[in-house]
């Protein structure tokens, strides 16, 4: 447009830092020469694609791994002829449950 400078009709006037570890711009590096276009784009079109059933959240992580530690402790009781009391199982059952709400919240 006549008399506009370039930075005012851009359509991405958002600018983002970001850090990143060697292996991880290494893949975004691999991903968009894969794709044939730039690491922007490759996030753009992450994010366009994203929803929150494709991106994990950390307190999923985290209560899915607490209940696998508790069908670890209750498969290495029963593995040894232990006694797996009820209230053991009823702690997995509560951590399966939590786990399920926090995926589908």
């Amino acid at each position: 447009m006549p008399g506009q400078r370039g930075t005012e009709v851009r359509q991405r006037q958002q600018v983002r830092t970001t850090r990143w570890t060697v292996e991880e711009a290494e893949q975004l590096s691999r991903l968009a020469q894969y794709a044939g276009c730039t690491e922007a784009e490759i996030l753009r079109r992450l994010v366009a694609r994203a929803d929150r059933h494709i991106v994990v959240s950390r307190d999923l992580v985290l209560q899915v791994t607490k209940l696998g530690t508790n069908i670890n402790q209750i498969a290495r009781r029963l593995n040894a002829n232990s006694v797996v009391s009820a209230e053991d199982l009823r702690d997995a059952y509560a951590g399966l449950l939590l786990a399920l709400r926090v995926a589908r919240s």
